[in-house]
């Protein structure tokens, strides 16, 4: 008697929690295996193992972009692939098996030759490479011989040039910029190629949405982007400077404050307070550049206030004649 009284009990409490999951309640899905780095997107398996094979790989890959998802690598084979701001992971067979291969955006995006630098590539603090016949010289041959350059981001394959209104390098892998803006021992960078690459070619809506991104109530930790219409300007002239705002799924944060701080040549520090961002996340401000002397560098400093959330960003420009 009291085994069968146990099963009616049990089939009661089994119906009721039927009832109760078909009421409206969904079951929360379980994320897939691997890493988020609390971005939504997850990386795991062999990419995740490429990852970590290098000591620093916030700085030389980035963070994920997009889910692992199926594309054409740059051999036009279809293959699975994931995007991180600095690279993209594609995994390819070969007769020994599948393994990872970092693929060469800086080749498929290196637009042709560019304004030269005027910086010598010759003497004791430079090196050409004969696979290329392109020089490394100075701090970005310093930032290639500490991050295993041949492996990570292969050859040169352009001069030191100028672009954006900064000096880069383009190699197989990847871009380097130089940041005076940067404190020092971090003036070079990688390029985000890997977003560049992404947004240019792939589109894949799909793939770069990250799970979790329709979750009411999740933070947005927003970014802040700074760049001004002229990086290079002439004295006495009208500038204006763009303020990007964007959650961390890439989504324009509309209503951010924006303040900003602009750092004369002569120390002098005037602050500003922007329009909030618009509905596609940006705020801009025109103003006269003032007199100043060629060559002399104009710095900002951007604080970004959103839903309580701070961000913060640098830029400059530099009177050039």
């Amino acid at each position: 008697m009291r085994g069968i009284l146990r099963s009616v009990l049990l089939l009661l409490v089994v119906g009721l929690l039927a009832v109760s999951l078909g009421t409206g309640y969904a079951q929360t899905p379980t994320p897939p295996q691997g890493e988020d780095f609390d971005t939504g997107f997850y990386v795991s398996g062999a990419f995740l193992a490429q990852y970590y094979s290098v000591p620093n790989p916030l700085e030389i890959y980035g963070l994920p972009i997009t889910q692992e998802f199926e594309g054409v690598s740059s051999f036009g084979i279809r293959t699975r692939m994931q995007y991180f701001s600095k690279a993209r992971f594609d995994l390819v067979r070969t007769p020994e098996g599948e393994r990872v291969v970092v693929a060469n955006l800086g080749e498929l995006l290196y637009p042709g030759p560019g304004p030269l630098a005027p910086v010598p590539t010759e003497g004791p603090t430079c090196r050409r490479f004969s696979a290329t016949g392109k020089s490394v010289c100075y701090a970005f041959l310093q930032y290639y011989d500490a991050n295993n350059g041949e492996v990570n981001f292969g050859n040169p394959i352009s001069d030191l040039e100028i672009r954006e209104g900064r000096y880069v390098q383009y190699f197989e892998k990847a871009r380097m910029e130089w940041q005076p803006e940067r404190q020092a021992e971090t003036h070079v960078v990688l390029t985000d190629l890997g977003k560049r690459h992404f947004d240019l070619v792939q589109r894949d809506l799909e793939a770069g949405r990250p799970i979790g991104s329709a979750i009411p109530g999740r933070q947005r930790f927003p970014v802040a982007h700074a760049f001004f219409a002229r990086p290079l300007i002439q004295s006495q002239s009208t500038q204006t400077l763009f303020v990007v705002v964007v959650d961390r799924f890439r989504q324009p944060v509309e209503g951010a404050e924006v303040s900003i701080v602009l750092q004369y040549p002569d120390g002098e520090r005037a602050a500003y307070r922007l329009n909030n961002t618009d509905a596609s996340g940006i705020s801009t401000l025109t103003f006269n550049v003032g007199e100043w002397q060629p060559r002399q560098v104009v710095t900002l400093e951007v604080l970004v206030t959103a839903n309580g959330e701070e961000a913060r960003a640098q830029s400059w420009f530099r009177v050039w004649y």
